[in-house]
């Protein structure tokens, strides 16, 4: 009986130092622009690693109606980066995306400092919080 007791009693402590086996948790991906009456920021998550360039709105345009296929430009400047614009698609299978324009129109993003060169390809979240919002066609 001493022996059963003692087999059990070794069983749960081994079974109490047992580790779950760690799942790999997915982390945040996402690319930001982030307006706030004359402030920007441009934000990517990468990784769960979030990686900002703070700069300053130099002109919003939003155009009305649906005979355009681009709904607003965003131009901010930053001390990294430059000068940096953006487009938010109006319509088809794009509608709402916001894609940060190439390096022949950003000139600053391979500067060394610029944080978010990494985001000329990604689809960007254009979150505009000055108060007017992108005309609906």
């Amino acid at each position: 009986m001493s022996k059963i007791l003692f087999a059990s009693l070794f069983l749960a402590l081994l079974g109490g130092c047992a580790q779950p086996q760690q799942l790999e948790r997915p982390m945040p991906n996402g690319a930001y622009l982030v307006i706030e009456g004359s402030e920007a920021w441009a934000v990517l998550v990468q990784d769960g690693q979030r990686m900002e360039e703070r700069g300053r709105v130099l002109d919003v345009v939003k155009l009305p109606g649906q005979h355009s296929q681009i709904a607003a430009s965003y131009v901010i400047e930053t001390t990294n980066c430059g000068k940096l614009q953006w487009l938010t698609e109006r319509s088809g299978a794009l509608e709402g995306e916001t894609r940060l324009l190439s390096q022949q129109y950003n000139v600053d993003l391979d500067s060394p400092g610029c944080v978010i060169s990494d985001g000329l390809s990604r689809a960007w979240t254009a979150l505009d919080y000055s108060g007017s919002a992108v005309p609906a066609g």
